[in-house]
């Protein structure tokens, strides 16, 4: 898509400089575009995550609805007024906005065949149920770097232990990184072994406008899966050590899915209607059941799955302000709330133990960090606060200290001690200038390792055993990661990240 030939670039490339000179991310756009008031006395609209992603997308831009536009307009504008941010002439002047707008609309709408965009097809929901296997998922191959192409054309050979086959890309002990000679491996910025930065690109993008929000990755009968949870509302399967879907996108959900959570045999995903789904993984194609009935009222921003008395519990974050407990195994009950309504969404959720006892933490649209005794009951701790939202944790554990990983809009990486008798957040890393989107915990090479993506399309890791960066990073993806897991085979770790031009990426570590 060229600027010079479709005017949708043009205009999405503004509205991104105004969202960029106002500092907001996606996310907190989308949060404070529900404080706007509108224009015509209407009631207040929330701009969706992905709707934005599509109005200043720089590959395939959409002519916005007109409500969105002016929403989105406005909410930037307040922004900057409230945070005294001067604004040239041309971002600044709403009535300049609006004929920009009516022109666009002129262009795009009147004359279609004069704004013809390079896009995707979009798949309707009867299309996308005729696939009858995974093999009928049709495979659109992007424009590449020829380094990208090649790693993501890797011919599958050798065969691993335990009968495993692993392509070439996962093979041996340790791979080059950029620049690296033959035969010579340059070390981590905390020591160790080393890794390539360089991703593999596992799944172009299968429809217009369909970014991942979510992924979850772990071993199922001992091949690892991969879990993606897409805009449409679908769940898909993926092999992310062969390359290939192992399902085809599976509906269940009406809106975006914002999260999954993976303990083999079963799934659980939640989504912006306000609903969770629990996934059968041993069923061919998966099969999921709806937990619950009416509740919650607000939408699912996180779940997380723990051990809790012996039984396999899922715990929600919800925009109603509430974190619940669910039972997997009783999918007609509802979900019971924790320590009641908070001050706050609850924008995201992890699980795990400190001393044999099952705990989550939380992170909320006011920035609060929380610690929830998911056996007790008891009200929550405050752990502390970043400056705003707090959109992902993630917990893990190095030695005998339980650690929990939070990110926030404010461009934070915080690193809270469970164990400790007064945990204190303590900044992982540099500020970033953008969002931290999403956090994974998992093992690499011996160590422990924390793995986070942010707005600036960066994806960083750390060693938490020492606080300090893992190596220089993880390349590939043209836009910010909204969702990273870690999974493993034998001797690697798999980082497998969702993004939203609607690219799943992978790397071996």
């Amino acid at each position: 898509m060229d600027e010079t030939t479709d005017p949708r670039m043009k205009f999405a490339r503004r509205l991104r400089a105004l969202q960029e000179a106002t500092g907001l991310s996606i996310r907190r756009l989308e949060v404070e575009s529900e404080r706007t008031p509108r224009r015509r006395r209407e009631e207040r609209l929330r701009l969706k995550r992905s709707t934005i992603a599509g109005m200043t997308s720089q590959v395939r831009p959409v002519r916005p609805e007109l409500a969105n536009f002016e929403v989105f307009v406005d909410t930037c504008l307040r922004i900057a007024g409230e945070k005294g941010i001067s604004l040239p002439p041309e971002l600044g002047d709403r009535r300049a906005w609006d004929e920009a707008y009516r022109e666009l609309r002129d262009q795009v709408d009147r004359f279609p065949h004069r704004a013809a965009a390079r896009s995707l097809p979009e798949r309707s929901p009867a299309v996308r149920a005729s696939l009858a296997d995974p093999g009928d998922v049709p495979e659109v191959k992007p424009s590449l770097p020829r380094r990208r192409v090649l790693l993501a054309t890797s011919a599958t050979l050798a065969v691993a232990a335990a009968g495993v086959i692993i392509p070439v890309w996962l093979r041996g002990s340790g791979s080059r990184t950029a620049g690296a000679g033959p035969g010579r491996s340059a070390p981590h910025a905390s020591g160790g072994a080393s890794y390539s930065p360089v991703g593999r690109l596992l799944s172009p993008p299968i429809a217009q406008d369909d970014p991942v929000w979510s992924v979850a990755a772990g071993a199922v009968r001992g091949e690892l899966l991969a879990l993606v949870g897409r805009a449409d509302g679908t769940v898909q399967v993926w092999n992310p050590v062969t390359g290939r879907p192992v399902s085809r996108p599976l509906g269940g959900h009406d809106k975006p899915v914002f999260s999954i959570a993976l303990s083999a045999p079963m799934a659980v995903s939640g989504s912006v209607d306000g609903t969770l789904r629990v996934w059968d993984l041993t069923a061919g194609p998966p099969t999921s059941t709806r937990l619950g009935h009416g509740e919650p009222s607000g939408g699912i921003n996180g779940v997380a799955l723990a051990t809790v008395r012996g039984r396999t519990a899922a715990v929600s974050a919800s925009d109603d302000r509430t974190v619940r407990v669910w039972d997997p195994a009783a999918p007609k009950l509802g979900g019971r709330v924790l320590g009641g309504r908070l001050d706050s969404e609850v924008k995201s959720i992890a699980t795990g133990t400190v001393k044999g006892t099952a705990i989550a933490v939380s992170g909320s649209a006011d920035g609060t960090v929380r610690l929830w005794d998911l056996e007790g009951g008891r009200a929550p701790r405050i752990l502390g606060a970043h400056e705003t939202t707090v959109g992902t944790v993630a917990i893990g554990a190095v030695r005998d200290r339980t650690l929990a990983v939070s990110g926030s809009e404010d461009g934070v990486v915080r690193i809270w001690d469970l164990t400790a008798a007064e945990p204190a957040g303590r900044t992982l890393g540099d500020r970033v200038r953008v969002a931290v989107k999403t956090i994974a915990i998992g093992g690499v090479n011996g160590r422990t390792v924390a793995v986070a993506g942010s707005d600036d399309g960066m994806i960083r890791l750390w060693d938490l055993a020492t606080g300090s960066p893992y190596g220089d990073g993880l390349t590939g993806p043209d836009t910010g990661a909204e969702a990273i897991a870690i999974g493993q085979v034998p001797g690697r770790a798999v980082v497998v990240s969702g993004h939203w031009d609607g690219t799943i990426w992978t790397w071996s570590l």
